[in-house]
C-alpha cells in the first residue's frame, strides 16, 4: 500500500469512528496495521476501536505494541490504563495512569482518569486530591467537575477548603433539612431552605450547566440496570432478576412537593435502606412528571414499604399524591403488559419465561462488559444536602417553568436556563402540552 492510500484509508477510519460505525473501521483498519507494523499510532487507532467492540485482549495487545514501539506513548499507556478500568482491573489501570503522569505531570485526562480508577477502588481522599489536579491544569475541564461532585455524595474529604466543589459542599452539609417527625412540612420551609443552598451555590459555582436529573439515597446493591436494559433493548425480553423488582412509586404535581419528598427521602428509615430517589420524568412515553422510587426485593416488601410511606406522605405533604406500587420498569409494562399485573395470586401474574434465558446468556456470554460495573466499591450516599443535590434541584426548577408549573416562581423566578434539560425535555413538553402532565394515572 503506498502512502497515498495508506493516508486515506486512515481518513476513512477516523470518520467511521467519529460516526461509530466500529465495524466498519476495524475492517479498515486491518490492512493499514498489517502495511504500519512500526507506527504506535496506528496501533493505538486500531486499539480504540478494538476497545468500543469489547474487544478486550485484542485492544490490549494493541496498546501495550504501542508502548513497546514508544516508551514514551502518552496516548498508548492512557487507553491501556481505560481498558484495565473497563476489564475490572483498577490496579494495573492505576499503574498504567501513574506512569502518563510521570511522562506529563501536567495532564489534566491522566489526573482524572487516575482519580477515577481510585474512587472505584475505594481510595476516596486520593480521588479527590487527583480530580483537583485534573483542574489546577484545567479549570474548564467539565468530567473532572461533575466526576468530583458525585465523590462528594457518599464522602466527604477531611479537607474542604482546596476547591470551589469540596468547599460548597462542606457549607451545604452544615445546613439542617426541615423535618420534624409529627409536623407536615410546609411551603415556606421548603422555600427557606432552598433559597439558603442556592445562595452557596451561586456564590461558588454560578451558571453551572450540571447534567442530571435524579437525586439518589442509594445502598451498597448493584441493581445491574444496565444489564438489564441491555436485554431488554436487543431481545424485548425481561430478564429474570427483573421479575422480583417491585417498586414504590410516589408521583406529585408541584415542585414544592418533590422537595419536600427529597426531605422524606433523606430522613426515611428503612430496615434494609432501600435504595431511592427523587427524579423528574423525562421519557415521553411515561406519565407525570414528578415521581420518586423506591426500591424493593419483592411484592411482600413492597407493600409493607408501601403502608409505612403513605402514613409519612399524609403527614408532611398535604396536597394530591398517588402512591401505589409496581413492577420493574415502565418499559418492559409498555412491551410486555401483564407484567404490569401486580397481584401474585392472579392468573395474569406474569412469570418468568425460561425461554428468554438463552438471550440472557447471550449477552453475559460478554462478562467482560460490566466488568467495571461490577468491581466497584461501592458506599452508601451520605445523608444531608450535598452540591450535587442543590444542582439537580436547580434543574428540576427549569423544568417546572418549561411545563408551567407556577411553583417555581416561589423558588427562582430567574432561574438559569440548563441546556440539558431543554434538551431533555424537548418530546416530553409536547407530550404535556397535550394536557396529560399531571396525569397520575
Amino acid at each position: 500500500m503506498d502512502k497515498v492510500a495508506n493516508n486515506e484509508k486512515i481518513s476513512e477510519a477516523v470518520k467511521l469512528i467519529n460516526n461509530r460505525s466500529y465495524k466498519e473501521a476495524l475492517e479498515c483498519l486491518k490492512d493499514v496495521v498489517s502495511e504500519n507494523k512500526n507506527d504506535p499510532k496506528i496501533f493505538n487507532l486500531y486499539g480504540i476501536v478494538q476497545l468500543q467492540l469489547n474487544k478486550m485482549n485484542e485492544a490490549i495487545n494493541s496498546f501495550e505494541r504501542t508502548i513497546l514501539l514508544d516508551k514514551k506513548f502518552i496516548q498508548g499507556y492512557n487507553n491501556l490504563g481505560n481498558v484495565y478500568v473497563k476489564s475490572g482491573k483498577l490496579r494495573k489501570a492505576v499503574e498504567m495512569y501513574n506512569k502518563v503522569l510521570s511522562l506529563k505531570p501536567d495532564y489534566p485526562a491522566g489526573f482524572n482518569n487516575l482519580a477515577s480508577a481510585q474512587s472505584d477502588l475505594g481510595e476516596l481522599e486520593d480521588s479527590i486530591k487527583n480530580y483537583e489536579n485534573a483542574l489546577k491544569h484545567d479549570p474548564n475541564y467539565v468530567s473532572a467537575k461533575n466526576n468530583i461532585i458525585q465523590v462528594l455524595t457518599f464522602y466527604s474529604p477531611k479537607n474542604t477548603s482546596e476547591n470551589v466543589f469540596t468547599k460548597s459542599n462542606s457549607e451545604l452539609q452544615q445546613i439542617e433539612i426541615p423535618y420534624k417527625e409529627s409536623n407536615e412540612i410546609s411551603d415556606g420551609e421548603v422555600i427557606f431552605f432552598y433559597k439558603k443552598c442556592k445562595e452557596i451555590v451561586d456564590r461558588n459555582l454560578k451558571d453551572f450547566d450540571f447534567h442530571l436529573s435524579q437525586i439518589w439515597r442509594s445502598n451498597t446493591i448493584n441493581l445491574g440496570c444496565n444489564r438489564h436494559f441491555e436485554i431488554f433493548n436487543k431481545f424485548k425480553v425481561i430478564p429474570e432478576y427483573c421479575f422480583g423488582c417491585f417498586k414504590v412509586q410516589i408521583e406529585l404535581k408541584s415542585i414544592i412537593d418533590l422537595i419536600k419528598l427529597y426531605f422524606i427521602f433523606d430522613k426515611l428509615n428503612l430496615s434494609k435502606n432501600n435504595s431511592r430517589k427523587c427524579m423528574i420524568e423525562l421519557r415521553e412515553n411515561a406519565t407525570g412528571t414528578y415521581k420518586g422510587l423506591i426500591y424493593c426485593s419483592g411484592i411482600d416488601e413492597a407493600n409493607l414499604i408501601y403502608e409505612q410511606l403513605l402514613r409519612i406522605l399524609h403527614e408532611k405533604i398535604k396536597r394530591e399524591i398517588k402512591v401505589g406500587v409496581k413492577r420493574g420498569c415502565t418499559e418492559f409494562g409498555i412491551e410486555h403488559p401483564e407484567y404490569k399485573i401486580i397481584d401474585k395470586d392472579s392468573k395474569d401474574f406474569m412469570i418468568y419465561n425460561n425461554d428468554w434465558k438463552e438471550k440472557e446468556n447471550i449477552i453475559d456470554s460478554n462478562t467482560i462488559k460490566y466488568a467495571r460495573e461490577n468491581s466497584v466499591n461501592r458506599k452508601p450516599t451520605i445523608s444531608g444536602v450535598t452540591l450535587n443535590d442543590i444542582l439537580i434541584m436547580k434543574n428540576w426548577i427549569y423544568y417546572a417553568k418549561k411545563i408551567g408549573d407556577v411553583d417555581y416562581k416561589k423558588l427562582d423566578e430567574n432561574i438559569f436556563a440548563s441546556s440539558h434539560i431543554e434538551n431533555q425535555t424537548s418530546k416530553k413538553l409536547k407530550y404535556v402540552k397535550k394536557g396529560t402532565s399531571y396525569n397520575l394515572s
